[in-house]
């Protein structure tokens, strides 16, 4: 099995069609048709089903599809690291943020990567906690800043930061002192939180048993946009990091309390797979994060500690 020909599987694969795949290729079809013989004769399975209108795979060309595209992006990592060093990294490296950080971070980590690290492709999803842990599990990504991994297995962890978490909505400074709220308070004000195990919502469960208090959960929403939307309708509050709301805190849009006696915090993570290449690309990166992070703690934008 040569990687040519992984290559050219991905390829008809991809357009279903041998002939319209040596076309893409700028090979000839007899050609592209005795690499994936030879291919099928190796791995001795059949990878397509022919017909007079093309190819569909077999389950294990499907199979097949999934290992040839990890074994070629990792060529290409290995082939970027290999010429890369710690001083001008380069190649691509993919990052997944939790949905409470995006909005703060993500446009200074753009910008930051690019004017220092130009030869570093840098892709960027954001998602809630449950699926951004998936995406490490799966190794769709290099990276993931995080909440509360420490349970997660087969992966390095390291902590960067803690943050505090406030009561945020429209006029909830009337029922607290000095910006902050006690603990036995959030029971009068109606709140919308992630459905479990989303970690927020676990998170503010879990301190809600340990101070045996009650908290008045009236809805339920997994997308960043309806949350927005509630508090901003003040329809409900939410238990929350400060710099989620930043842009309409800034506007005296809604209020925001820390929440007090007791607190509620977290601690937000760089994790990746044990098993992933730890490439020079990648370590620029983690740098970066942290002392962005760190900037963003000194500036008062984000609310808490620095850890590393």
């Amino acid at each position: 099995m040569k990687l040519i020909q992984l290559k050219y599987f991905l390829k008809v694969a991809e357009l279903g069609s041998v002939s319209a795949a040596a076309r893409g290729l700028f090979i000839a079809q007899p050609a592209l048709s005795h690499q994936m013989a030879s291919l099928e004769k190796d791995l001795g399975a059949g990878l397509f089903v022919r017909s007079a209108k093309g190819v569909q795979l077999t389950p294990a060309g499907e199979k097949l599809v999934h290992h040839a595209r990890l074994i070629l992006r990792q060529v290409e990592i290995a082939r970027a690291d290999v010429i890369s060093d710690e001083i001008s990294p380069r190649g691509e490296v993919s990052v997944v943020i939790d949905a409470s950080k995006a909005y703060t971070l993500i446009p200074l980590l753009l910008r930051e990567c690019e004017r220092r690290f130009p030869e570093v492709q840098l892709k960027i999803l954001d998602a809630m906690s449950v699926v951004a842990v998936q995406h490490i599990a799966d190794g769709k990504v290099d990276l993931g800043l995080i909440p509360n991994a420490t349970d997660l297995c087969d992966v390095q962890v390291t902590p960067v930061y803690r943050e505090s978490l406030y009561l945020v909505g429209k006029e909830v400074a009337k029922g607290g002192a000095e910006g902050t709220i006690l603990f036995e308070q959030l029971v009068d004000y109606p709140l919308v939180a992630p459905s479990r195990p989303h970690n927020i919502r676990m998170r503010i469960e879990q301190a809600a048993l340990e101070a045996r208090r009650p908290l008045n959960i009236r809805y339920e929403q997994d997308t960043g946009l309806i949350l927005r939307c509630l508090m901003n309708n003040g329809i409900a509050n939410a238990i929350i990091p400060r710099d989620v709301m930043n842009a309409e805190l800034q506007r005296g849009e809604l209020d925001a309390l820390r929440i007090i006696k007791p607190s509620i915090d977290r601690i937000h993570s760089l994790v990746r797979l044990d098993s992933r290449p730890h490439t020079s690309a990648c370590r620029a990166l983690e740098t970066l994060i942290i002392e962005l992070i760190q900037t963003l703690c000194d500036d008062g934008t984000l609310d808490g500690e620095v850890l590393v």
